[in-house]
């Protein structure tokens, strides 16, 4: 097998001018890897089965890939007839070196409709309902690729399809590099305004943003090895999702022994000293992890990707910024424009941005309408009209940290997905996807149940079955919001409100039983659930690691018959939740905890002896550790008279009494001088709440 000259010498043309290309085979897969292996470099990267023998840079699985962030290679060959996971597709991009190619293995064009694509196997709970699965994903692939101009395409049976000429007379790259070994001039402003921040005033944080290929992490290294070497820092404290993402950073930092990693979770954990603290790709940590960074370090550079496929850079962008004015409103942005790591005509990174729509935005109204109108999205019109797929996958991002192009594909070509909006005019205001899950077959519930299955999805049923260990959920139908969505600029409206009772509607003419939602429990997404008219049945005993949070699931029973079957789950659930605060929880805020009570699942009246001790601990000097059986028991007793107290009085009973925390904690957290003053809070708290009787006064 000869490759064609053509290709050849467009290959050296490519490298000489430092532009990357997206290379199509299309054929049979035995061909498309035996060409593959015949273009092979050195330095090459394979995702995917069928690399060969002597090749090491192997990667079979997706998330594998975020190893090799920051690093580059002359091709990444991408089999995919292995699975055309949409963020592999989007990650190889990022290590594509300069003069570079992206190779893609595919079938022929023809039999794309008729792909099997292994990746469909994500998208439903069991590997044989992947058949289910549409196609609306590879057709817009396809569209969208051959109307690229610059697109290279080689096909098994046609040959040499589609070679546009590299730009010829171009000058050779190479990336020019000043005294501070920056390439670009933003790229030393970056530098200097970290040095800035590391120097300057207080509480003054700087947001560096750039999409990839920019230098921004290269930016943040650099910054602190000056800072190091100088003196003018001792110790600089890194943080990210992964250490694997901060490598390029603490290259170009030279690994100085004074900047050091930590992991956001473990860096709360720990709370080190810094003299500055670096957050990389900040917009795939969870907003509430960064507010608790922001309130204990001073000098802080957040770092974002702008158009990512491991979470949104503009979505951060935007909540960060209200955050941002609101605590400290001195802070500073700046944006990196320029690639530092290809030439800035290179057609790869728009091509990759159109197909995964790393770069979609949703438009945004100028008055709101008084009635929006209520419309249910199907996929099919999604794939006729670019236009309404971009505003919608541009809400998704703007109104969650970790929306990737695998939701892109979720959007096409789930067969369970439901899409639900309210539309005014053109423009898309808000939207609801909806999962329906549900009607286990008995043996698989059984199974889930006894915990020797966990079938992918059906997140409801599953964590209700295998987490609460309730064996008749398999049997209902569910109505799961996997994800709701409000335009930012008509927040706060009513409009999330309007959407979900739309979609309660829709559901119960469909004959559902449950409506329900799974997300990182804060007290605000509790409260707006709550308002919606949803219960909690269940929270997550761990922390999840992408968000930093408890998982909550709450639900809402759609038919009369299925109410008291929901009424005895969270009854169960409240009776249950201090229980797992002793241990398991006992780290849950306050906050939290308050939202998920409900005083009309109370607990049991309290008995004589149980008032007697407490009346002692009220009006005497009764200690209030030898009153703790009793005090547990009013805690779930008088939910209602729990929530009513002020807030310091709230978090020391709970914290106390049923997390178990120490005297010196809760009086350096709270700011009190010592257990004796915290006792005398409570005592007139608990004297006060008018759930005790007053105690006869003695002659």
């Amino acid at each position: 097998m000869f490759l064609p000259t053509p290709l050849h010498h467009a290959l050296n043309q490519l490298r000489h001018t430092g532009e990357r290309r997206l290379l199509l085979l299309t054929g049979e897969p035995a061909w498309g890897l035996a060409t593959a292996n015949q273009l092979l470099p050195a330095d090459a990267l394979w995702l995917g089965e069928g690399a060969p023998p002597e090749q090491t840079r192997v990667l079979g699985r997706a998330d594998k890939l975020l190893q090799c962030l920051g690093q580059e290679f002359d091709m990444v060959v991408m089999n995919g007839f292995s699975g055309l996971h949409p963020d592999r597709l989007g990650a190889a991009g990022g290590t594509v070196r300069a003069g570079g190619l992206l190779l893609l293995l595919m079938p022929p064009l023809a039999d794309w409709a008729e792909f099997r694509d292994p990746d469909h196997e994500r998208y439903v709970a069991l590997p044989e309902q992947a058949a289910q699965c549409h196609d609306h994903f590879l057709q817009r692939l396809q569209r969208e690729l051959l109307a690229d101009p610059q697109l290279w395409h080689l096909d098994q049976r046609q040959g040499l399809l589609r070679l546009p000429p590299v730009v010829a007379g171009a000058a050779p790259w190479h990336p020019p590099v000043d005294d501070w070994l920056c390439v670009t001039p933003d790229q030393r402003q970056a530098v200097e305004a970290i040095l800035h921040c590391a120097r300057g005033h207080r509480s003054r944080p700087l947001v560096l943003s750039a999409d990839r290929g920019r230098g921004k992490s290269a930016a943040l290294g650099l910054a602190a090895g000056r800072l190091l070497r100088s003196g003018q820092s001792r110790r600089i404290l890194l943080t990210a999702p992964s250490q694997s993402t901060v490598q390029t950073t603490l290259r170009w930092a030279d690994q100085h022994p004074g900047l050091h990693f930590f992991s956001p979770d473990r860096l709360l954990q720990e709370r080190p000293p810094g003299d500055l603290l670096l957050v990389d790709e900040a917009a795939a940590i969870p907003s509430a992890l960064l507010i608790a960074l922001l309130k204990h370090y001073h000098r802080i550079v957040f770092a974002t990707t702008l158009h990512g496929y491991e979470g949104s850079g503009r979505g951060f962008a935007l909540r960060m910024r209200q955050i941002l004015d609101r605590k400290t409103p001195g802070w500073q942005a700046l944006q990196l424009s320029t690639p530092i790591r290809w030439r800035h005509t290179d057609p790869l990174e728009p091509l990759l941005a159109r197909l995964l729509l790393l770069d979609a935005e949703v438009n945004t109204p100028e008055q709101l309408a008084a009635e929006p109108a209520f419309q249910i999205l199907t996929q099919p019109q999604l794939l006729g009209d670019e236009a309404l797929l971009r505003q919608l996958f541009g809400l998704l991002v703007l109104a969650h940290y970790q929306t990737s192009p695998s939701d892109l594909r979720t959007l096409l070509d789930s067969p369970q997905l439901e899409i639900l909006a309210l539309r005014q005019g053109e423009q898309l205001l808000a939207v609801a996807l909806l999962c329906r899950e549900g009607e286990l077959p008995p043996d698989l519930a059984e199974a889930i149940w006894a915990g020797r299955r966990r079938p992918r999805g059906q997140l409801l049923p599953q964590s209700l079955l295998a987490h609460a260990g309730y064996q008749d959920a398999g049997l209902y139908r569910y109505a799961r919001i996997m994800r709701i969505a409000v335009h930012p600029r008509w927040q706060r409206r009513g409009l999330g409100g309007r959407l979900v009772s739309h979609l309660e509607q829709y559901c119960r003419r469909q004959q559902l039983d449950f409506l329900g939602c799974a997300f990182a429990a804060s007290a605000d997404l509790l409260g707006f659930w709550r308002q919606q008219g949803l219960l909690p049945v269940r929270l997550g005993l761990s922390q999840d690691v992408a968000s930093g949070a408890h998982s909550a699931l709450m639900l809402k029973a759609l038919q009369p018959a299925r109410q008291a079957r929901l009424t005895a789950w969270q009854q169960r659930f409240q009776a249950q939740l201090p229980d797992w605060l002793a241990q398991p929880l006992a780290e849950l805020p306050v906050a939290v905890l308050c939202a998920l009570l409900d005083p009309a699942c109370a607990g049991a009246p309290l008995c004589v002896e149980d008032e007697t001790d407490l009346q002692a601990f009220a009006w005497h000097l009764r200690h209030i550790d030898h009153c703790l059986p009793a005090l547990k028991r009013w805690l779930q007793a008088h939910t209602a008279a729990l929530l009513a107290l002020p807030e310091p009085e709230r978090s020391l009973l709970v914290r106390r009494v049923w997390q178990g925390h120490a005297w010196s904690r809760l009086a350096t957290e709270l700011g009190l001088p010592g257990q004796k003053a915290m006792q005398q809070r409570l005592r007139l708290a608990l004297a006060a709440s008018g759930t005790l009787p007053v105690p006869e006064r003695r002659p």
